[in-house]
């Protein structure tokens, strides 16, 4: 017959329960085992799906035959000292790999026939899950921090509401500023240290503005690095928020990159554009530029008084000002078919004056080769065209006196001695007649040069003069 003591209930116990708390710790999802002298007197279901054994293959076996082997030892200086410390190591399994479990170990106090004897109760949780996640986690994290400091952007990440806390910094700061990770991090040194003075009050406003007057935003300025060297960085902050933290921010990101070539490629390119303005608005001579139709939509000052034009400019239209407008199209022609044209045409331009201009015009074209807008320079070469006129005829002017000359003098050396003969009474018959025979003589070479200076003594011709007008030359024929 049976005792009370010795009567035994499903789960392998003594109906008097020795083990407090049995019906509690059965319902834990957490591992639970209680030791006595080394050897498992309780497990819960939880551990029996650990270990992969069921309840009759542990108790009673030592609790170390569920350690692996290499942690074996630690676990018995574990259960030995029974500090309350965690320990982890690892579990062995009967039909498939270990896992990896934390194990924290209290005294416990039995009952019944284990009565006058200490216990321990072993909690083990499994941590297999949970250390690949963060292994997984520390190489994402080392592989993304690589990036982080071979970045060629200077990286920060600053706490909510006070820019001076500065949470993480990549290593390219190091390049950027002259000044070492660590001194950053630890405080020593900021950022807004090396903000060039003339900017520093706006970066501050531009950095303190975070988050509550901008979410995202960026900014330009200069900064002085260590070795002194000025550089131009753009500056881009985002505000990170608290996932589900019902718009809490996190931390402030900046990401700041350095532009200082561009930067003063910029600035040149804006001191050129100065410049080109500077010689657009001061030229004498007319430069525009109109679209497709004609109408203009720039024209610096000395066209703007050339044409007579004021009030809105894109009223007026450059095909008003030709006189021919068929030279109109032999512009646009040109530039149609070459990209550029240089023709002399007639404008009638300020106070109905008629005038000669050059003009000189490239076009704005799109990739598909379509003609936005042209371009171009007007040069007024009336007067240089009168010039050449006038040249022309002097030199014609000067070629016919040339060879004239000597027939006149013989006329005028003549017409003395014929007066001289008269005065003295010599009336020689035969030396009038000679004198006027030679008189008639040079009749005769000037009034030939006169009527044959075109088609023998000298060839005129109209030339073209390069910009589309003509001028006239003279050759002394051969």
């Amino acid at each position: 017959m049976t005792t009370p003591e010795n009567q035994t209930q499903d789960d392998g116990f003594p109906s008097a329960n020795p083990i407090p708390f049995r019906h509690v710790m059965a319902m834990l999802s957490e591992s639970v085992a209680v030791l006595r002298m080394g050897r498992v007197i309780y497990a819960n279901q939880a551990l029996c799906e650990l270990s992969g054994k069921n309840r009759g293959e542990i108790i009673g076996d030592s609790f170390l035959n569920l350690v692996v082997e290499g942690d074996r030892t630690r676990v018995s200086d574990a259960l030995e000292q029974l500090d309350g410390l965690p320990i982890k190591f690892g579990l062995q399994r009967s039909n498939s790999a270990g896992r990896r479990v934390r194990m924290k170990t209290s005294a416990l106090e039995l009952r019944g026939i284990y009565a006058n004897a200490q216990g321990i109760c072993c909690s083990l949780t499994d941590v297999t899950d949970y250390e690949d996640l963060i292994l997984d986690l520390q190489r994402e994290n080392r592989r993304m921090r690589s990036h982080l400091d071979e970045s060629e952007s200077l990286l920060i990440a600053l706490a909510p509401y006070d820019s001076n806390d500065i949470l993480l910094a990549n290593k390219y700061i190091e390049a950027m500023l002259g000044c070492s990770m660590k001194d950053v991090l630890s405080g020593k040194r900021h950022l807004f240290d090396f903000v060039h003075p003339e900017h520093l009050p706006r970066v501050m406003d531009f950095y303190n503005g975070f988050p509550d007057t901008h979410e995202v935003f960026e900014m330009e300025y200069k900064i002085i690095s260590n070795d002194h060297k000025t550089k131009w960085v753009r500056d881009m902050g985002n505000t990170l928020f608290v996932e589900h933290g019902s718009g809490m921010p996190r931390r402030i990101d900046h990401t700041l990159v350095d532009i200082t070539e561009l930067k003063n490629k910029e600035l040149e390119l804006q001191e050129e554009r100065r410049k080109l303005e500077s010689i657009i608005k001061n030229s004498t001579e007319m430069i525009y530029r109109v679209n497709k139709e004609g109408h203009f939509l720039e024209l610096n000052p000395a066209g703007m008084a050339l044409l007579g034009i004021s009030g809105n400019l894109h009223q007026h239209n450059i095909i008003d000002f030709y006189v021919n407008q068929g030279q109109r199209v032999g512009v646009l022609q040109q530039l149609e078919k070459q990209g550029y044209a240089q023709h002399v045409v007639k404008w009638k331009v300020a106070g109905n004056k008629i005038i000669d201009v050059v003009i000189n015009a490239v076009v704005e074209q799109t990739a598909q080769n379509e003609i936005l807008t042209n371009q171009g320079i007007v040069h007024n070469v009336t007067h240089t065209l009168e010039m050449q006129k006038l040249e022309t005829i002097k030199k014609l002017a000067g070629g016919l006196s040339d060879k004239i000359n000597t027939p006149l003098m013989t006329f005028q050396m003549n017409l003395q001695m014929m007066r001289e003969a008269l005065q003295s009474g010599q009336n020689d018959a035969g030396t009038l007649e000679a004198y006027l025979e030679e008189m008639e003589e040079a009749y005769r070479v000037i009034a030939g040069a006169m009527a044959l200076v075109r088609n023998k003594n000298w060839e005129i011709e109209e030339v073209s003069d390069g910009y589309g007008g003509t001028i006239y030359e003279i050759e002394k024929k051969a």
